[in-house]
This record gives structure tokens, C-alpha cells and sequence, in this order.
């Protein structure tokens, strides 16, 4: 099934229900009568998104949709491919699948997800898998990739799930992470790894180190190897060959949370 975008929202427009297993389970006429809330108005889908059935297993949905929210929601399988910018809450509490977006994503992109893969070529707001407020985890499980650059709160409160970077990152990348593992190729913003309570923060540029972690050790792990050649395959992101052979050197951190987490930064 494809949705196309014809009518640009006036307001932030929640639409749950665009995910392949609603979408690809419906008849075009069905698709259209779909509910989703344009502000506090529930209006069809069918007065923002034109449907047709193009015999395709996936999902696909086209437009500049930066003002619709919550697509993927509660996504368990299939694929979604999405031409433009989106919203927020993309993939929110997603457990399995793979969203594809050939463009920008806005902030609170992936809360509560547990499983699947979303894969962004252009660039993400704030709070990328980041724990709601108030909640001591985020995501739990999954993989996110994000070509270009992020904002601050990264990972917050992570656990057990893998995010990569290819740009700059804002400010507390990793917070209060609980395990799982970030990958940075840009500029570094304060507080990285603050309050992180395990877990592995890569850098491959120079970051300011809290005075809570301690010096290790200068090594170079086996699982970065498999972990760049993975991403030499899928992606678009730059990776130099002396990144893939060199040495990091490793801390120790949070001294707040017993040291049980580790900073790798890559030694130039």
C-alpha cells in the first residue's frame, strides 16, 4: 500500500495507525475512513493522504510529514518506507520490523521501543531514544541508525539496544544509560555519559571527559570491527579506514554508578 501526502496539516496530527500491519490489512476504501487527529479533531485519513494499492509487501508513505506524529507506532513486523521528513514519536513502543526514512525525523523519535530497526539518512531532533519522564528506562532492545546529526538526550536511560550516529550529537549522549551501546562518528556535546550506569559510549571525536571517570587503558575491540563493516554494508555514513584499525582509549564511568560503564574514544 502507498499513502501520499496531498494536504499539509495547520496543526500537529497523531496517526497511530499507519503501520503495515493496519495499512496492508485494509482495502483502499477501508484505509481511507482510517481515524487519526488532526489537533483535537478526529478527521479520515483520507483528508491528508491519498491511498493506492501498489501490490507492494511494504508500506510506503511520501511527503513532507513533519507534522504527523506517531507513525510505526506499536510496530511488531513488516517495513515501512517513508519519503520526507516526519514527525514525532516515529516507531513509538516498537517491537519488531524496519523503518526506512530518506529524510529528517523531529524529537522523541523511538520511546519504549523493545525491538525491530529504524534506519534515518538525514537528521533527528531531541531526546532519540530517550525514557519518558519520570521512567528510569528508554528503549529496551533494537537497533537505530541515524546518518546525520542529533540533539541532546540521546539514549537516555537506554538498555540493551544499539544507536549509531553519523553526525554531531548534542548534549548528555548516553545519560543515565543502563547498557547497550552508542556509536558516534561527529562533534560531541557536554555531559556524555553522565550518571551512565553501564553500557559502551563510542567516540571517534576528542569529548570532554566528566571528572567522575577514570583512565583504563588504550585497546582495540574485536566488536567495533564486525560492528563498521555492518555499517560500511547499510549505510552512507564515512567511515576512515584508520577508525577501523585504530586503538581507543577506554574510561571507566560513571563514578556515581560504580564504574561500570566505559567510554571509548578513538585515539587520532
Amino acid at each position: 500500500m502507498k499513502l501520499k501526502l496531498h494536504t499539509q496539516p495547520e496543526v500537529p496530527t497523531e496517526a497511530e495507525c499507519i503501520t503495515p500491519a493496519i495499512i496492508n490489512s485494509l482495502k483502499v476504501k477501508e484505509v481511507e475512513k482510517l481515524k487519526i487527529y488532526h489537533g483535537n479533531r478526529e478527521v479520515n485519513l483520507a483528508d491528508f493522504f491519498s491511498v493506492s494499492n501498489n501490490k507492494a509487501t511494504s508500506l510506503e508513505v511520501e511527503g513532507d510529514i513533519h507534522q504527523i506524529k506517531y507513525l510505526g507506532a506499536n510496530m511488531a513486523d513488516g517495513e515501512m518506507f517513508i519519503e520526507g521528513d516526519v514527525g514525532q514519536h516515529l516507531g513509538s513502543a516498537m517491537s519488531g520490523g524496519f523503518i526506512k526514512v530518506n529524510g529528517s525525523t523531529g524529537d522523541w523519535i523511538a520511546p519504549e521501543m523493545s525491538g525491530g530497526r529504524i534506519h534515518i539518512a538525514g537528521n533527528s531532533g531531541h531526546c532519540v531514544a530517550c525514557a519518558y519522564r519520570g521512567a528510569s528506562k528508554g528503549v529496551s532492545g533494537g537497533e537505530i541508525i541515524i546518518e546525520g546529526n542529533v540533539k541532546n538526550e540521546l539514549g537516555h536511560g537506554m538498555a540493551n539496544a544499539t544507536i549509531v550516529v553519523g553526525g554531531k550529537c548534542g548534549d548528555f549522549t548516553g545519560v543515565n544509560m543502563n547498557s547497550g551501546t552508542i556509536l558516534t562518528f561527529g562533534e560531541m556535546g557536554i555531559r556524555t555519559g553522565a550518571g551512565m550506569k553501564r553500557g559502551t559510549i563510542i567516540c571517534k571525536d576528542n569529548i570532554e571527559i566528566l571528572p567522575t571517570f577514570s583512565y583504563d587503558c588504550l585497546y582495540s575491540p574485536v566488536y567495533l570491527k564486525l560492528l563498521l563493516k555492518y555499517l560500511k554494508d547499510n549505510t552512507q555514513i564515512k567511515i576512515d579506514k584508520e577508525f577501523t584499525e585504530g586503538s581507543f582509549h577506554r574510561w571507566s564511568g560513571d563514578a556515581i554508578e560504580m564504574n561500570r560503564g566505559e567510554l571509548l574514544v578513538f585515539s587520532a
